[in-house]
């Protein structure tokens, strides 16, 4: 009964033993972990230091034909940068000589642009990107350009007659998601700015009205 009692008490110490150890070598484990972290981990750079992070926009580029028609970009950071890092981004030659060499090339490439694809516009321009900027989107620009979203529609009572380029509302424009969509997913959707419900989208360049003089804004 003794020594039953004494293996016991054994027993019992060891247990107690190795629970006071692991403390020590979780605690242990903790610090080491966090020394290989801080070493591993490279040091941020001081433009990049801050939590206030946003997405900027860079640059507004009009590329037009000889006779105005054309597009409209909004060019904006990749990513969300801090103020300094977007002053830097801005201030790069190759950020300013890349999008002035798209805008110069374009009319060349496209001639008259006044029934140029979006898309086919959108696939060149992005050709272009400056490193760590991005096209946000693309809207048409020109008269007779922006022109061409205004007509009948004979699936809307008292179409949209004419342009308001306070509002921009009803003309052709395309964003990001559909700019960068990977080609082999891309099922182009043509967006028709302030425009709703099933007139907002179009699997095709639709030329007439997609709101009513009702929805005017």
């Amino acid at each position: 009964m003794e020594w039953t009692n004494d293996k016991e008490s054994r027993r019992q110490y060891r247990t107690l033993a190795l629970l006071g150890i692991s403390k020590w070598i979780f605690l242990g484990l903790i610090v080491v972990i966090g020394i290989l972290v801080a070493a591993l981990t490279p040091d941020e750079d001081p433009l990049d230091c801050s939590a206030i992070k946003n997405r900027e926009l860079v640059r507004e580029v009009y590329v037009t034909d000889s006779i105005g028609n054309g597009f409209r970009l909004n060019y904006v950071t990749e990513k969300s940068v801090t103020k300094a890092r977007y002053e830097e981004i801005c201030s790069r030659p190759a950020t300013r000589d890349s999008i002035n060499k798209m805008a110069e090339l374009a009319p060349q490439r496209f001639g008259d642009m006044l029934y140029t694809d979006i898309y086919d516009f959108a696939d060149f321009a992005k050709c272009f990107d400056p490193a760590d900027v991005q096209i946000h989107n693309i809207f048409v620009f020109g008269r007779q350009k922006k022109g061409l979203y205004f007509g009948e529609n004979p699936r809307i009572k008292n179409w949209a007659k004419h342009y308001d380029p306070k509002t921009e509302q009803g003309i052709l424009y395309i964003k990001d998601e559909d700019i960068y969509c990977n080609d082999s997913l891309r099922r182009k959707k043509y967006r028709y700015y302030k425009c709703y419900g099933m007139h907002q989208f179009a699997d095709t360049d639709e030329h007439f009205s997609h709101f009513s003089e009702g929805e005017r804004l």
